[in-house]
């Protein structure tokens, strides 16, 4: 069985990740994180990942890593961006499984999210998405 690929590049084009395409499209693997650590992390109002097996995302170029310890949880999150561009690639917890959430903005085609984490932290101004589980915390 063939795996359609779709493919994301940071904005310079060093770093690209490819992931499955049917894993892509699925709403109930993207969800927002409202946290400060991702605000910062990326400079928005909130990351916008995709959250997949690492095994299924294919990463090509070296992206920095940012060891992350000042978390909500005292866990680290291993942040990797584009050290020419500064484009935020993906973040990771090592001691977790085996996932990795994906930095959807480096896509074209931009799924709608089924989550949104620590929903406590995000603006009164900034009214939650229909539809979406809203969580104010990361559940466990």
């Amino acid at each position: 069985m063939t795996v359609n690929l779709v493919t994301g590049k940071c904005l310079c084009g060093q770093i690209s990740v490819s992931v499955p395409e049917t894993i892509l499209i699925e709403s109930k693997n993207v969800g927002l994180c409202y946290c400060k650590n991702c605000r910062q992390t990326g400079g928005c109002l909130a990351s916008y990942n995709l959250y997949l097996p690492e095994k299924d995302a294919i990463i090509q170029g070296e992206p920095k890593i940012y060891l992350d310890s000042n978390t909500t949880n005292g866990q680290i999150i291993q942040r990797a961006f584009c050290e020419n561009c500064g484009s935020p690639i993906y973040g990771r917890n090592p001691t977790s499984g085996r996932l990795i959430a994906v930095k959807l903005g480096i896509f074209d085609e931009l799924t709608k999210p089924s989550i949104a984490l620590f929903c406590k932290d995000r603006p009164e101004w900034n009214r939650p998405i229909d539809g979406i589980q809203d969580y104010d915390i990361m559940p466990s």
